[in-house]
């Protein structure tokens, strides 16, 4: 293997550390609206719907695809799940990031990104 090749993995194999993986089936729900979050999660394959409650039922808020991260609002700011997630049209693969490594990459930016991100999940909100 060349010298740049074995730097690329070992910088992907570092990236990826404390990061879990895991599998759901079509309509399986991910997380509920209201729930406490302590991960956050990326779609390494399939679709995930994002769905809120409202007076008049359920209300499809998007859909999200291979490469997107959702569930980090939980982790940004500490409060409950402001949506509830499933798996559709087929199985969902999921990368799982901790709460404890997400804190961890925050920590790693400057003050102004980390409270520019703090910033705009409150405006989310």
């Amino acid at each position: 293997m060349n010298t740049n090749a074995s730097a690329g993995l070992q910088s992907t194999n570092t990236r990826l550390s404390g990061i879990g993986r895991k599998k759901y089936d079509r309509d399986q729900v991910i997380f509920r609206e209201h729930e406490n979050g302590d991960v956050a999660y990326i779609i390494a394959n399939g679709q995930v719907q994002i769905i809120k409650e409202s007076d008049n039922g359920p209300k499809v808020l998007g859909v999200l695809e291979k490469g997107a991260m959702f569930g980090e609002m939980a982790l940004i700011d500490n409060k409950p799940r402001m949506a509830s997630a499933k798996a559709i049209n087929g199985p969902v693969e999921l990368l799982i990031v901790s709460k404890a490594n997400f804190q961890k990459k925050m920590e790693q930016l400057d003050p102004f990104t980390r409270g520019l991100i703090k910033f705009m999940a409150e405006i989310v909100r």
